[in-house]
């Protein structure tokens, strides 16, 4: 974050969630997430309304979304239920992402800075 890089998150879907979601059988053993990665961009303005892009990453899975309004706007890959989840994530981090995408610097970044 200090040196301008694009925020590399990694997301662990906890354990007893996943158990959880085996009994009540919307996923399957062979469902069970793996590592996601995040991606986050610095702070993005229009129309007046200032935002923050979000990438979720996994193998060739992905999804974007955007923050403060914790919404996924695409997704491949993933199912409805882990597009729930990503955005609950979205919505319980809001004010972690937005406070270090503020620390992302694009042309520092661009540069090699």
């Amino acid at each position: 974050m200090e040196d301008g890089k694009v925020i590399v998150k990694k997301i662990v879907i906890k354990e007893e969630d996943i158990l959880e979601n085996i009994k009540s059988n919307s996923l399957s053993k062979s469902q069970i997430p793996e590592d996601v990665n995040m991606l986050v961009t610095g702070m993005l303005h229009k129309a007046g309304k200032s935002f923050v892009r979000v990438s979720f990453v996994r193998g060739k899975d992905w999804a974007e979304g955007i923050v403060p309004d914790a919404k996924i706007e695409k997704a491949k890959g993933f199912t409805e239920e882990e597009v729930s989840k990503l955005e609950a994530y979205l919505m319980e981090e809001k004010a972690m992402i937005l406070e270090r995408a503020k620390g992302v610097n694009p042309l520092r970044n661009m540069f090699g800075m």
